[in-house]
């Protein structure tokens, strides 16, 4: 905990010296910013945030647990490690969260997500053969949602920026192209109890290290949850709300 904090604090201290000078006089400070950084992406630590529902393959992510102050929840330009490889039926993870008060001083914009889980109905309804499952993420003082989408989607269909950032990758997640969503709360569904129901969308217990999947509303810790039905935009130590993200 104590080395990413120094590294944040040398990263802010190298970012804030280039901006402020010319171009050719900045380049030697973004390369040392850009170590640091790498330093930073190499102690994400790796957290289960699904269960494929097909072949029963885990999916560890590397999200920086400690706090939203950190580069891994900077949008739309994350510093992120791609992940161990997923299953080929990955398709997406996208994620909300709920936050607490205080939340951290960011020199950077953080959208987490809205403040309750939800589905996207064009991913998760446009074939059986598409699977959600929804996990709980811990984020500092903060409940963070991971869902992810497993499957064959038919053709054409767009999917979901990944969490926290404003694009996703393409090819089956192969990380060899980008798209970018148009990011809307009135094309998502928070009301998760039908999709629970019909074995659409699975969820696992939180702190399940395990990450074993479950079914059905019995017992679901993520309905009818209260928050806010908007994107939070956190950025030095302020928390708005909008709608749909550019």
């Amino acid at each position: 905990m104590r080395e990413r904090e120094l590294l944040l604090q040398e990263g802010e201290r190298l970012r804030a010296e280039a901006r402020a000078r010319p171009a050719a006089d900045a380049a030697p400070l973004w390369r040392a910013f850009e170590k640091v950084a790498e330093r930073y992406r190499e102690l994400l630590p790796e957290v289960p945030v699904a269960r494929c529902p097909f072949t029963d393959a885990p999916v560890w992510w590397p999200v920086d647990t400690a706090g939203l102050d950190g580069w891994f929840w900077e949008y739309p330009s994350a510093a992120r490690r791609h992940p161990r490889p997923r299953p080929p039926s990955w398709l997406a993870m996208t994620g909300a969260m709920r936050l607490a008060a205080p939340v951290e001083h960011t020199p950077f914009a953080v959208v987490p997500g809205p403040g309750v889980p939800f589905v996207v109905p064009r991913v998760l309804g446009a074939a059986p053969e598409v699977r959600g499952v929804i996990a709980q993420v811990a984020v500092g003082r903060h409940t963070g949602w991971a869902i992810s989408y497993f499957g064959r989607p038919a053709p054409g269909t767009r999917l979901v920026n990944l969490w926290g950032t404003a694009s996703y990758p393409v090819e089956g997640g192969l990380w060899t192209g980008w798209e970018r969503e148009e990011a809307g709360v009135e094309r998502y569904d928070f009301d998760l109890e039908p999709w629970v129901g019909t074995g659409a969308l699975l969820w696992i217990t939180p702190g399940d290290e395990s990450a074993t999947l479950r079914k059905g509303v019995d017992g679901c810790p993520y309905l009818g949850l209260p928050g806010p039905r908007r994107f939070a935009v956190v950025e030095r130590g302020e928390v708005r709300y909008a709608e749909r993200l550019g």
